[in-house]
């Protein structure tokens, strides 16, 4: 785990980071409130210990504009005045809690392990899963009662991922976590770690592939339904749904749809597609247009980028609705017309083809389509800050500003007894977020004013909600977005 701690007190710095050092937490310091703030903007912690008075920007200042910016790691104060004002001031900018000099060091570690464990999604004092344990009081830990040998950095490692059971950790974000700034070793350092930390863990009995490679992405703990040879519950799949044990078991077999429901889903499908087909017509048009003022060589700025930003909404779209050639035709459209450089001859002759084939792909399914009434029921989208819903249902929280993929979602989602819920615009997140407590987030990469992969860091930055699962819908398939949805904390893709 890693802490920034701010302190000017150069003897006080130095104490602080001997002390947690050695309670295996890797220590960074800034000594004023402008330092500090750049290293927070660059480095994730997983707590801040912060003086009050600092040159530059002092505490209480900065505390506020850490949590004005959304970020959610936990901050101790420390504080040289004992009077309940100063206090009050502290918490009310954001602290989660103060610490008054000269502070006594056992007490001053017992509250940064409650802050780490406030963090995380256990609030016992020592970590567990399955046969494994660990003490941070202690810093001590077992499998099956055999105590592990582990060095400083293996058992760092260990309690990033218990700390973290359902995360897959890249070697990069490893490093950032565990190591500081000033002596943060190459990736292979990581491998070597978790090597050792394997080792061990065999040793003492557990299974070789506890801490398992997720192939091109990073390290985690092995689910606790693979290890002990059984399937995932429900209930282990979504953890925070409002299900009760007892009716559990009914639950799940309700929420497998028969052939009755699934045909009433591809009937409702196709009503979407009718429901938005004027809509979809539109974004064809907007591309034919772009086409045309392309073969005039008088295509502005703006229509252009409008018919890629169109062209990316229906390579989403369209595959979802059974038209995966125009999905294809469409992301080559908006690859070109995004690409911003100047086109050739063949490339606007390509484009020129691209859009009449789809044209004819949109016009042949249209005919194709199934007409039937009544219309489903819309998705329910957030336009303005949501009120206590009461709902029970397991939610799911869409980000997506395409309503064709909002009303597909619905219709898809409903037969399983999952609700969907739509933000089309993410400035509203954290309140959406807080009102609506949904058991999954659905993220859009391409969004307005924001993009998915900040949100989801973001989310995996915040205290409260960092174990949500997240799942990103996206027409983006190389191999550098998935790279970059994973390394962020995505759970899929």
């Amino acid at each position: 785990m890693k802490i920034l701690v701010v302190e000017d007190d150069e003897l006080n710095a130095y104490s602080l980071t001997t002390v947690l050092t050695n309670q295996n937490y890797a220590v960074e310091v800034a000594t004023d409130g402008d330092t500090a703030w750049n290293f927070i903007q660059t480095y994730d912690y997983d707590l801040i210990l912060l003086d009050v008075v600092l040159p530059k920007l002092d505490g209480i200042s900065l505390c506020r504009q850490i949590r004005s910016n959304g970020l959610q790691m936990p901050i101790l104060l420390l504080t040289g005045c004992d009077s309940s004002h100063e206090k009050a001031i502290g918490l009310d900018a954001g602290a989660d809690d103060y610490v008054v000099k000269p502070f006594d060091t056992e007490e001053l570690i017992a509250r940064v392990r409650a802050l780490l464990r406030r963090k995380g999604v256990t609030s016992q004092p020592v970590l567990e899963y399955g046969q494994l344990r660990l003490d941070p009081s202690s810093c001590e830990a077992v499998y099956a009662k055999n105590l592990l040998p582990l060095t400083p950095k293996e058992y760092a490692l260990l309690e990033l991922f218990l700390r973290n059971t359902r995360r897959v950790f890249s070697c990069g974000m490893i490093l950032e976590h565990l190591w500081c700034c000033e002596d943060t070793p190459q990736e292979e350092a990581v491998r070597t770690h978790i090597k050792g930390l394997r080792h061990k863990l065999k040793a003492v009995g557990a299974p070789s592939d506890l801490v398992e490679t997720v192939y091109g992405i990073g390290y985690r703990l092995k689910p606790r339904a693979e290890e002990q040879g059984g399937s995932t519950s429900l209930r282990e799949a979504a953890p925070t749904a409002t299900l009760s044990d007892r009716g559990a078991e009914e639950r799940a077999k309700s929420l497998v749809p028969n052939l009755k429901s699934q045909q009433q889903t591809l009937m409702a499908v196709a009503e979407i597609w009718q429901r938005f087909q004027g809509r979809i017509d539109e974004q064809v048009r907007v591309l034919e247009e772009a086409i045309a003022t392309l073969n005039q060589n008088s295509l502005n700025f703006d229509l252009r980028s409008l018919a890629a930003k169109e062209a990316h909404t229906l390579a989403g779209s369209l595959g979802t609705f059974g038209l995966p050639f125009g999905s294809k035709l469409a992301r080559d459209i908006e690859l070109l017309l995004g690409s911003g450089q100047t086109l050739s001859q063949s490339e606007i002759s390509n484009l020129e083809s691209w859009v009449k084939l789809l044209r004819r792909e949109i016009d042949g399914n249209d005919t194709a389509a199934i007409s039937a009434s009544p219309t489903p029921q819309v998705l329910e989208t957030v336009t303005q800050p949501l009120q206590n819903d009461p709902y029970t249902e397991i939610k799911i929280l869409v980000v997506d500003d395409d309503p064709q993929i909002q009303a597909l979602l619905q219709t898809l989602l409903s037969p399983w007894g999952l609700k969907a819920i739509a933000l089309e615009d993410p400035r509203q997140f954290w309140e959406t977020l807080e009102v609506v407590t949904p058991d999954m987030l659905i993220l859009d990469v391409e969004l307005p004013y924001t993009n998915g992969i900040e949100l989801c860091q973001l989310v995996r930055n915040d205290s409260h909600w960092c174990e949500l699962p997240i799942l990103f819908l996206t027409v983006h398939s190389d191999a550098e977005m998935v790279n970059q949805v994973f390394s962020v904390g995505a759970d899929d893709l």
